[in-house]
């Protein structure tokens, strides 16, 4: 999947060291994928939070790690009241930072044309490049999913240039990994190995480990389009027992997915195929991914023709 783009890590907010040391601290977390210590570091900022803006951001960093967990419900409860705080304290670009997590709800849930309204709309209130950057990320990543790959790639352009000009490393990691998946989604798999792997470089350089599972996940989906699965294979693995060990069901049905497509391609595997694409779909139901499940379905459908499929899909559980 195309991951959404976060804001980060935002720019000094006048917290008190108190709430400030939770927050870098929660931040370290986050990017480790400890998202249970993250939560708690976060709810302790905003327990010591005695602004609005210190309380908006505490509430934002919880919202993108509920997503992270596929806990959408409470992500979109943090992000509305971290848009309600930042309009308290009068702060356009913290509000539609707030606005950006829920485009990458919508994003998730295969919402495409509702998370493209939400981020334009939010794009009206960003004052600074690096939210800008990130709403027009995610606004290319809806065109992408939408097919409409022309106006993706201009979108994608844009928020480039909003990182130069921010300074915005972290973002430019995400840019060359959605990128990546929208080359690939073109059917260009040559050039979304070449982005994921500059992508995944990046990362490790930044020691931003979501970013880079996500990377090699989009590095080894491009290496099985390319016909070498067995190079995706290891690399696969390593972020497949990242997600399980992390407890991110979503990234495990995506990484289940393209195990699943590995074995497709290879002959007498289609039985092991199939079983990566039923626990995927199964996973995939129980975070509510539509998109993902119903594509899960098709590729059950495709390895097994006839009444049979419809019972195997995890999706149908």
């Amino acid at each position: 999947m195309t991951p959404s783009v976060r804001a980060g890590r935002p720019g000094q907010l006048g917290a008190a060291p108190t709430a400030r040391t939770h927050l870098d601290g929660g931040y370290r977390y986050e990017q480790a994928g400890i998202a249970r210590k993250a939560i708690a570091a976060y709810e302790a900022a905003l327990s010591v939070g005695v602004t609005p803006l210190e309380r908006a951001e505490a509430h934002i960093r919880l919202a993108r790690v509920y997503s992270t967990e596929s806990e959408w419900d409470a992500a979109a409860r943090e992000a509305r009241a971290a848009v309600r705080l930042a309009d308290e304290a009068g702060s356009d670009d913290l509000a539609a930072e707030a606005m950006n997590v829920e485009v990458g709800l919508h994003l998730l849930r295969g919402e495409f044309a509702a998370a493209d309204a939400l981020a334009a709309a939010a794009l009206e209130r960003a004052r600074s490049a690096r939210v800008r950057g990130v709403l027009l990320q995610n606004r290319g990543s809806a065109a992408a999913q939408l097919s409409d790959f022309a106006a993706a790639g201009a979108l994608f352009a844009r928020s480039v240039d909003a990182f130069d000009e921010a300074g915005y490393e972290l973002g430019m990691a995400f840019a060359l990994t959605n990128a990546s998946a929208a080359a690939r989604d073109a059917g260009n798999a040559a050039d979304a190995l070449d982005l994921a792997e500059r992508a995944a470089a990046l990362a490790r350089r930044l020691s931003a480990f979501d970013v880079l599972t996500v990377a090699v996940q989009n590095q080894a989906k491009a290496l099985v389009a390319l016909g070498r699965a067995d190079e995706a294979e290891a690399p696969l693995g390593e972020v497949l027992g990242h997600f399980t060990a992390t407890c991110n069901v979503l990234r495990q049905a995506e990484c289940l997915e393209v195990l699943g497509e590995l074995y497709a391609i290879r002959p007498h595997y289609d039985d092991t195929a199939a079983r990566c694409f039923e626990l995927a779909g199964t996973l995939a139901h129980r975070v509510g991914a539509r998109v993902l499940s119903e594509r899960l379905s098709r590729r059950l459908a495709a390895l097994r023709p006839g009444p049979r499929a419809a019972g195997d899909g995890g999706a149908e559980n």
